[in-house]
């Protein structure tokens, strides 16, 4: 999974129009006066992203009355912010109430065989979740109560809620994208190798990186990483019998402390902490960058033990439950999330953690203090009114400039790639395993193109640029070709179905222009080849003289050996409203045409 590289070779497209799939536009929100599905607002924009170069911070705020329900109806006026102390003046206001659905997506007709349409199977409501399942920091006993546990889990999670699995054991692997069918994440559960798969037994955590601080941190912060460009909040469920993490750069906050008690400097969040421990200049730069790639993407950590209330032994021999349980505590609250333990029935654990970050409130600050030297800054909301709320809210971040965290030393392709998410959505929309976007509403049939056909040198030259380089990225070529593959030429049709396009074209004068992006990726993750193309789309009318109710074009991707799923995407490049989705393969049998007999 460890290759989130993406770029795209580019040509241009014409398109034309025609009259298809006349149903999808007649439910397309504002199409003929066609009311809008309750919980939706048409052509509604993803939210925007946040970047420190614009010095704005974003707070996810939880707030929960006495008997630990949602408190909804609050107002940017409720709230007060500090920072090291000093008042924040509130730039932005928003709210998410995860007990309806965030989009309802539109009826369906029976569509043909391998036609697909980037609308979800039912409603979704709520944040994005990341299932992560650490097997590394998981001993054998704990293992093998756990997984029934996160299969129930799974068939009683709440409809509509959008999750994807990630597991680290031989390495950090994303088993099931994001999705709101929770049958797919049964089956990626339960999927068996070879390839990447959740094992029966994993006995390998400390070859792999068992009670390594370093390891935990890289993996959090390429998680963060992979999410950042994905608008919105984020919870990471971090399922694990150990939590190695550092808390802070210089941790000197007693063992046993609790949140109640007085505050330690130096540990996050100045809350106590773990028993003194003093980190290299390097590891203090990882803690930073890790704890800083989650804030900028949004991210709340919720550690969930499955230890179980005897607890299973600890490989490293330190320390005792209760100090084990305050370290998840203060790794909770310092990035927003909260600390689930002491029960031998995990699957309640995760169900509570999903439940406790459904519903938020996000808002913005402009710090007053613009020194971005990476320093510890601490984070205080208050309610101006009500004191028996209690509120769960990142308490710290790093001010770590944007250059800064984009640079990964010793690894040029991979500065490129997050700065280059950082600059434009589509890098991050096309990725791999990505959420459904449906800003903008298509369609696709995708069907194969004759057999697979060995690829020319030019063309495997192209394989080597497309995966691994971005169009910015300058590179020698290798000195020796490589062997050549055989490749599977995929004809994708598309039917852009929006008639905002029309009404932008109309007020502007000028035709929408519109980019189509295809990726093909193995199991694993791994981009194999990708498709870039614009095409303006045409105001030309049908022959009766009224608007065609879609735009329509097709685009061609070579498809190397191992693909998994070719993702696609379409963006107005004026708005940004971007559809994707994700298409398995291979692709159903297509039904034979039915011959006539002459006459």
């Amino acid at each position: 999974m460890r290759n989130a590289y993406v770029a795209f070779s580019v040509t241009l497209l014409a398109m034309s129009t025609a009259a298809v799939a006349h149903s999808l536009a007649a439910n397309q929100p504002g199409s003929n006066g066609a009311p809008e599905p309750a919980g939706q607002t048409g052509g509604a924009q993803q939210p925007p992203l946040f970047r420190l170069e614009v010095r704005q911070v974003p707070v996810d705020l939880v707030v929960l009355d006495k008997q630990g329900n949602p408190v909804r109806g609050l107002t940017k006026d409720d709230f007060t912010v500090k920072e090291d102390g000093t008042d924040q003046q509130i730039v932005s206001f928003e709210t998410e109430d995860g007990s309806v659905p965030s989009y309802v997506p539109p009826k369906l007709p029976v569509l043909p065989v391998n036609t697909f349409v980037d609308v979800p199977s039912e409603p979704e409501r709520g944040p994005l979740y990341i299932l992560y399942y650490d097997m590394v920091n998981t001993p054998q006993e704990d293992q093998m109560a756990f997984r029934q546990g996160l299969l129930k889990f799974v068939d009683n999670v709440q409809p509509g809620t959008r999750m994807a699995l990630f597991v680290n054991a031989t390495g950090l692997h994303m088993l099931q994208g994001f999705t709101s069918d929770h049958a797919l994440l049964r089956a990626a559960i339960e999927r068996k190798g070879p390839g990447p798969h959740i094992p029966l037994v994993f006995l390998e955590g400390r070859t792999f990186g068992m009670m390594d601080w370093g390891a935990a941190l890289s993996n959090l912060k390429f998680i963060a990483e992979y999410m950042s460009g994905m608008a919105g909040r984020k919870n990471l469920i971090w399922m694990a019998s150990i939590f190695p993490i550092p808390v802070g750069p210089t941790i000197v906050g007693k063992a046993g402390a609790t949140a109640s008690m007085p505050a330690q400097s130096g540990s996050v969040g100045a809350q106590g902490g773990p028993q003194a421990l003093d980190l290299s200049e390097l590891g203090a730069e990882s803690i930073k960058k890790s704890y800083a790639a989650m804030m900028r993407s949004q991210i709340a950590l919720y550690p969930v033990s499955l230890r179980g209330i005897e607890g299973s032994e600890n490989p490293g021999g330190a320390g005792d439950t209760n100090a084990d349980y305050q370290n998840m505590n203060v790794i909770a609250s310092a990035t927003g999330g909260h600390a689930y333990y002491s029960s031998n029935h995990p699957e309640t654990l995760i169900d509570k953690a999903v439940e406790h970050g459904l519903s938020y409130y996000t808002l913005t600050y402009a710090p007053t203090n613009t020194k971005y030297d990476g320093s510890m800054r601490r984070i205080e909301v208050a309610l101006t009114n009500r004191r028996d709320y209690t509120l769960t809210y990142r308490t710290v971040y790093y001010a770590v400039s944007d250059d800064e965290q984009t640079v990964h030393k010793g690894d040029a392709l991979q500065t490129r790639f997050i700065a280059a998410k950082a600059e434009d959505t589509l890098y991050a929309n096309i990725e791999h395993g990505a959420p459904m976007l449906h800003d903008l509403l298509f369609s696709v049939h995708l069907a194969v193109a004759g057999g697979p056909v060995m690829a020319t040198p030019a063309q495997m030259l192209e394989l080597v640029d497309s995966p691994a380089f971005f169009r910015t990225r300058h590179k020698d070529r290798p000195l020796k070709p490589l062997t050549p593959v055989k490749l599977q030429k995929y004809r994708i049709d598309y039917g852009v179905i929006d008639p905002q396009l029309k009404v932008e074209a109309k007020r502007s004068g000028t035709p929408a222009i519109l980019e189509f992006a295809a990726a093909a990726y193995d199991l694993d993750g791994k981009l194999l080849n990708s498709q870039l193309n614009d095409g303006m789309a045409s105001t030309d009318a049908k022959s009766d003289g009224k608007p065609a109710a879609t735009f329509r074009a097709e685009q061609e991707l070579e498809v190397p050996p191992g693909a998994a799923s070719i993702r696609i995407a379409v963006r107005d490049k004026a708005t940004n409203r971007t559809g994707t989705m994700e298409v398995p393969l291979p692709l159903k049998a297509e039904p034979r045409a039915k011959t006539g007999s002459g006459g």
